[in-house]
């Protein structure tokens, strides 16, 4: 049996291995024993799973004559001119939008796969099907999906491998078991078929399985476990039945818009003119959004997954045997072929199912999945670009998505909308600032570990912080502030006083009253009985202007609120879609006759700059700006605000004088051209203060921006030579070559003999590349964990990298002088 230790490092490797693209992966010889100590690697071979790829000759006689899977080796391959909607992606994400737009009545649909039908993800999923997911829409979706996969067959005529087995999730301590009582209560409400079960009736649904550490579980009667692949091949098979025509073979190379409206899909093989396009690419949505002259955010990053198969074991497993999802095992457990696929944590699996012990390992497969920022699916209409929608990052649960995302995608292309709320889903909730590509490889490594962790109420990310904070950052931070991420804005969450435990708070998980309780109990009684000071700086601002009424005319058709009021004065007001649904929640503020101050939640940015942009008029007089960056917003609230108010500015801040829901422009202490209004976003009364923002627009500012979001190639680096002699070797000048771990990197710029230091020390740039040649991102880390050598004249001598400031140099060199002199001290 494997080692503990074995099994951490493993657990690391599976969950922790971001990559653009898949890399060659690992395979366990064929007929090694799960009990043995050691494996012998060698290549995945490329046929691991039977039925991998479908056989068009295999489709029922009433279908066969409708189906165009047309490769470029066909005769009649060429592409049509013209087509109402391009899909580019022939997995069972793409298969399924095909399928349903089909279903809804739409014609002219054409599907583009740069390989084979369900060759990617697809074809390596490990086939279940579940509805155990951590939002209400994704239970939703998995459900409508397992529906859809059952019926598939007996629409199709084609096999889709479907098995009822029903899952068993299971929880090893009180924390998760609540957190399982959670889902059932939320899948009740759906109708989804769900038990809170004991660990005893655990063994009566799945005899393999040890339940000496169990707590309970939660049973899932109508989950299931498909054929990946051959469900792909039946949504295909109807989909092409309905008139979708399916091009294999055939990439995309990009999107060609036209004043902010998709007119044509560009590909190796000609081009289609098209009104709508859908990126279901997968892994390589991220590269196919970036491929045209008008970018595209699509916020995912490419992973590896693993999972093993095992040989049939010596008493066959039955096919409809449970599903077992251990999650603080880490692990997932199927029936295969009468044996077993599995994660491969081999000590968490044997603990869980011992009886495995002595079954043989047939295979190690190694897949691609993709993964977002926050762990949800990306779906709907990109912001900015009509007709370009998205249906990506499926965070290893695409075939338990497909279905259900597929239609609501289809339905939001026909109508507008879908007809489920798919607000958490929706593409939009993320902006450019978490689209960087050192972003996303950050946060993915820590998102998949996250896939099994228990997620109690307001966790937070770790990776991919600070990519927005308010002036006021630093001050808050020294003063305690536990900071909270919203829409890439760091906020604060409450002071921790003096004295408290701050790594304790940190690390509470808790579903009962969290520890924090107590210390936001104290900041509200503060608020409502003295005065507190909020900073909101992190809610989006807009300011819309226009030459003559327009701005207003605009705001009227968008509003449900009256906006025609005296300069001054505040309106809040909700700006609905055609079904009396909100799109935005906004307070406007009329700064002028045509000229208003829009603020919205911070997470509505991107949604709510998309919907005005979408029913903003052609018109050069009328202006739209984000100016979300250009103001620090302060909430001053509680009975005294009206009196530190009026002593700052000398006015008096009276309901006579100063009426709710006003604005006035006005000093506040030494600052000029506040805006004040009389509101607050808390509901306690109060005021809330737009102070702009000096240092907006210097020169440089958004570079500066996009480098602390994206990194930065190139790196002024100091480098200390080591075994140097300054007698007698030669000495560095400039330009000499500058290796990290014996790969060029860059070339000195300048060199001198420090006589603090006793050496010599060379400065220099990093500008490392990839073996295509691309840059590589230089952070601290990779100066750090490098082994530096600076060639003179071709004899290579090590040196120590170091970034500014040097203080910790001169520390170091002043404690060597300290040993040197109490050594010869100790001599004497």
């Amino acid at each position: 049996m494997l080692h503990e230790s074995a099994e951490e490092r493993s657990d690391q490797q599976q969950h922790s291995v971001p990559c653009v693209c898949a890399r060659a992966p690992p395979a366990v010889r064929s007929g090694t024993a799960m009990r043995g100590g050691a494996w012998s690697i060698r290549a995945l071979s490329p046929v691991l799973l039977p039925r991998l790829f479908y056989d068009a000759r295999a489709c029922p006689a009433r279908l066969r004559g409708s189906l165009r899977f047309l490769s470029t080796d066909s005769p009649s391959a060429a592409l049509p001119h013209h087509a109402r909607v391009v899909i580019c992606g022939g997995g069972i994400v793409g298969t399924s939008v095909a399928y349903h737009l089909a279903k809804l009545g739409w014609t002219e649909i054409v599907l583009l796969e740069q390989g084979r039908l369900g060759a990617g993800t697809t074809r390596f999923c490990a086939g279940i099907v579940s509805v155990a997911k951590p939002l209400s829409i994704e239970s939703k979706m998995a459900n409508y999906s397992n529906a859809l996969y059952e019926r598939l067959e007996e629409e199709t005529g084609v096999k889709t491998g479907f098995v009822r087995t029903g899952s068993l999730c299971l929880a090893q301590n009180q924390d998760r078991f609540l957190s399982l009582k959670r889902l059932a209560s939320r899948l009740k409400v759906l109708g989804v078929s769900c038990n809170v079960i004991k660990p005893k009736d655990v063994l009566k649904l799945h005899p393999l399985v040890n339940i000496h550490d169990l707590v309970g579980a939660l049973h899932l009667p109508g989950d299931s476990v498909v054929s990946p692949p051959d469900v792909n091949h039946a949504l295909a098979v109807a989909a092409a039945a309905h008139g979708v025509q399916i091009y294999e073979h055939t990439s995309v190379n990009h999107v060609v818009v036209k004043k902010g409206h998709v007119t044509a899909v560009e590909t190796d093989r000609g081009s289609i003119e098209c009104e709508y396009f859908v990126n279901c690419a997968g892994q390589w949505a991220y590269e196919l959004g970036q491929s045209g002259e008008v970018k595209v955010s699509v916020p995912l990053h490419g992973c590896e997954h693993f999972y093993l198969l095992t040989k049939p074991l010596s008493e066959p497993i039955q096919n409809d045997i449970p599903v077992v999802i251990d999650m603080d095992g880490r692990i997932y457990a199927r029936a295969w072929h009468a044996g077993i696929l599995s994660e491969p944590m081999l000590s968490a699996l044997l603990r869980r199912m011992p009886g495995l012990e002595a079954c043989e390992i047939q295979q190690l497969v190694n897949c691609p999945e993709s993964f977002t920022p926050d762990m949800r699916c990306l779906m709907g209409e990109t912001p900015g670009i009509y007709g370009y929608f998205v249906l990506a990052g499926m965070n290893s649960s695409g075939l338990s998505f497909a279905g259900g995302a597929g239609k609501y995608l289809a339905e939001w292309i026909t109508y507008g909308y879908p007809s489920a709320n798919v607000w958490p889903l929706d593409i939009k909730r993320f902006g450019n600032l978490q689209s960087s590509r050192t972003f996303l490889r950050h946060r993915v490594m820590e998102v998949m570990p996250l896939l099994y962790e228990l997620k109690v109420p307001r966790w937070d990310f770790q990776t991919g912080r600070q990519l927005r904070t308010s002036p006021l950052y630093d001050r808050l931070d020294t003063q305690g502030a536990r900071w909270m991420e919203k829409h890439g804005f760091e906020r604060a969450k409450y002071f921790v006083p003096a004295g408290k435990d701050l790594l304790a708070l940190d690390q509470s998980k808790t579903f009962y009253k969290p520890d924090w309780f107590d210390i936001v109990g104290a900041e509200v009684k503060c608020c409502k009985e003295a005065v507190c000071v909020i900073d909101m700086s992190s809610f989006t601002k807009f300011e819309l202007t226009s030459a003559g009424d327009q701005a207003l005319q605009l705001l009227q058709r968008l509003c449900s609120n009256d906006l025609d009021v005296a300069v001054g004065h505040i309106v809040h007001t909700g700006m609905l879609n055609e079904r009396g649904g909100y799109e935005n929640d906004c307070s406007v503020v009329r700064l002028s006759k045509n000229s208003f101050f829009i603020i919205s939640p911070t997470d509505q940015q991107v949604h709510c700059w998309s919907w005005i942009k979408k029913h903003m008029p052609n018109d050069p007089q009328l202006h739209l700006e984000d100016v979300s960056w250009k103001y620090t917003a302060l909430n001053l609230i509680g009975p005294r605000a009206m009196d530190v108010l009026s002593e700052l500015s000398y006015v008096s801040m009276t309901p006579e004088h100063f009426p709710s829901l006003f604005c006035k422009e006005m000093s506040v202490g030494y600052a000029n051209g506040i805006r004040v209004m009389s509101m607050t976003h808390t509901g306690e009364p109060g005021f809330m203060l737009y102070i702009p923002i000096e240092d907006t627009d210097f020169l440089g500012r958004d570079a500066l921006l996009r480098q602390r979001v994206e990194g930065v190639t190139q790196r002024f680096i100091m480098l200390v030579l080591e075994d140097h002699d300054t007698e007698l070797d030669l000495w560095p000048w400039w330009g000499e070559p500058i290796y990290r771990n014996g790969e060029l990197v860059g070339v000195t710029t300048s060199s001198a003999y420090s006589y603090t230091l006793e050496r010599h020390v060379c400065l220099g740039f990093l500008s490392p590349t990839n073996s295509d040649g691309s840059p590589v991102v230089v952070t601290t880390e990779f100066v750090n964990r490098g082994d530096y050598e600076v060639d003179i004249a071709g004899q290579k001598f090590p040196a120590k990298a170091k970034l500014y400031p040097f203080s910790s140099l001169f520390a170091q060199q002043k404690r060597r002088k300290d040993d040197m002199e109490l050594s010869n001290f100790q001599s004497k």
